[in-house]
Protein backbone atom coordinates (compact mmCIF):
# COMPACT_ATOMS: atom_id res chain seq x y z
CA UNK A 1 0.00 0.00 0.00
CA UNK A 2 1.39 3.36 -1.08
CA UNK A 3 0.62 6.68 0.34
CA UNK A 4 -1.94 7.24 -1.87
CA UNK A 5 -4.13 4.45 -1.04
CA UNK A 6 -4.01 5.01 2.96
CA UNK A 7 -7.03 5.79 4.62
CA UNK A 8 -7.81 9.04 6.29
CA UNK A 9 -8.39 9.07 9.26
CA UNK A 10 -8.41 12.82 10.30
CA UNK A 11 -12.20 13.11 10.30
CA UNK A 12 -13.13 9.57 12.11
CA UNK A 13 -14.57 9.98 15.70
CA UNK A 14 -13.32 6.17 15.98
CA UNK A 15 -9.81 6.32 15.56
CA UNK A 16 -8.49 5.49 19.40
CA UNK A 17 -10.63 2.22 19.26
CA UNK A 18 -9.22 1.43 16.00
CA UNK A 19 -5.48 1.83 16.70
CA UNK A 20 -4.85 2.61 20.75
CA UNK A 21 -6.29 1.03 24.32
CA UNK A 22 -7.59 2.22 27.32
CA UNK A 23 -5.09 1.97 29.48
CA UNK A 24 -7.19 3.41 32.61
CA UNK A 25 -9.42 0.38 32.38
CA UNK A 26 -6.91 -2.15 32.10
CA UNK A 27 -5.14 -1.32 35.20
CA UNK A 28 -8.80 -0.71 36.92
CA UNK A 29 -9.37 -4.85 35.59
CA UNK A 30 -6.15 -5.06 37.32
CA UNK A 31 -4.52 -6.78 33.98
CA UNK A 32 -1.41 -4.16 34.61
CA UNK A 33 0.68 -4.76 36.55
CA UNK A 34 2.04 -2.15 38.94
CA UNK A 35 5.40 -0.47 38.26
CA UNK A 36 7.89 -0.69 41.46
CA UNK A 37 10.65 1.60 41.81
CA UNK A 38 10.83 3.82 38.85
CA UNK A 39 9.52 7.02 40.25
CA UNK A 40 12.15 8.83 38.80
CA UNK A 41 12.14 7.23 35.80
CA UNK A 42 8.49 8.28 35.28
CA UNK A 43 9.10 11.68 36.31
CA UNK A 44 11.49 12.58 33.84
CA UNK A 45 9.82 11.01 31.38
CA UNK A 46 6.55 13.29 32.39
CA UNK A 47 8.83 16.41 32.73
CA UNK A 48 10.34 15.49 29.33
CA UNK A 49 6.92 15.14 27.88
CA UNK A 50 5.78 18.36 28.78
CA UNK A 51 7.88 20.45 27.13
CA UNK A 52 7.17 22.56 24.61
CA UNK A 53 9.80 21.40 22.20
CA UNK A 54 12.27 18.23 22.14
CA UNK A 55 9.57 16.23 24.49
CA UNK A 56 10.41 13.08 22.31
CA UNK A 57 11.86 10.75 25.48
CA UNK A 58 13.50 7.85 24.15
CA UNK A 59 12.70 4.52 26.68
CA UNK A 60 15.87 1.99 26.26
CA UNK A 61 16.35 -1.50 27.65
CA UNK A 62 14.89 -4.83 27.90
CA UNK A 63 11.22 -5.29 28.17
CA UNK A 64 9.80 -6.08 31.96
CA UNK A 65 13.46 -4.87 33.50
Amino acid sequence: MNFTQMEDYNNDPKVLDKFGRNIVEAVKKGKIDPVIGREEEIRRVIKILSRKTKNNPVLIGEPGV
